[in-house]
């Protein structure tokens, strides 16, 4: 029947953080949400579940949202500020411009609540159209 739903699993979305080398966290090869307690991070302002997920994980941070994504860039890059990124935005240029200038270490989260799972549904019906799709998005979702 082709009005019958399929779902597939589409891979896992966590955060990393952005730090600044002088912070002694930068030298770790990971951190959790608990040994981010008390900082102040720039966020952008539509992180979707994110915003929720740190808020309610990381205690008594500060978050300073910016929803201007040039606004954005040019604050992280002329800041101290921690950041956020997603294994997702590691190849977008936005996140790459950021990270330029080498001020900062990328340092992943290593905390059981860090972690998003993605699923599409589609009808069956139209499994031939969803296939090339599903394709390119498991070439390009990160492995790790």
């Amino acid at each position: 029947m082709t009005d019958e739903i399929e779902s597939v699993y589409l891979g896992v979305e966590y955060l990393g953080v952005e730090i600044g080398k002088s912070n002694p966290l930068s030298k770790k090869t990971s951190v959790t949400f608990d040994d981010l307690a008390g900082m102040s991070f720039l966020v952008v302002q539509d992180t979707g579940p994110w915003q929720a997920i740190v808020e309610n994980n990381i205690p008594d941070a500060a978050f300073l949202y910016q929803a201007d994504l040039d606004a954005m860039s040019e604050i992280s890059r002329n800041s101290k500020f921690p950041y956020f990124f997603f294994n997702l935005s590691l190849v977008s240029s936005a996140t790459i411009e950021r990270s330029d200038g080498g001020e900062r270490v990328a340092v992943p989260i290593d905390d059981p609540r860090n972690r998003l799972e993605f699923y599409g549904s589609y009808l069956k019906g139209n499994r031939k159209l969803v296939q090339p799709l599903l394709k390119e998005i498991n070439k390009i979702w990160p492995q790790n």
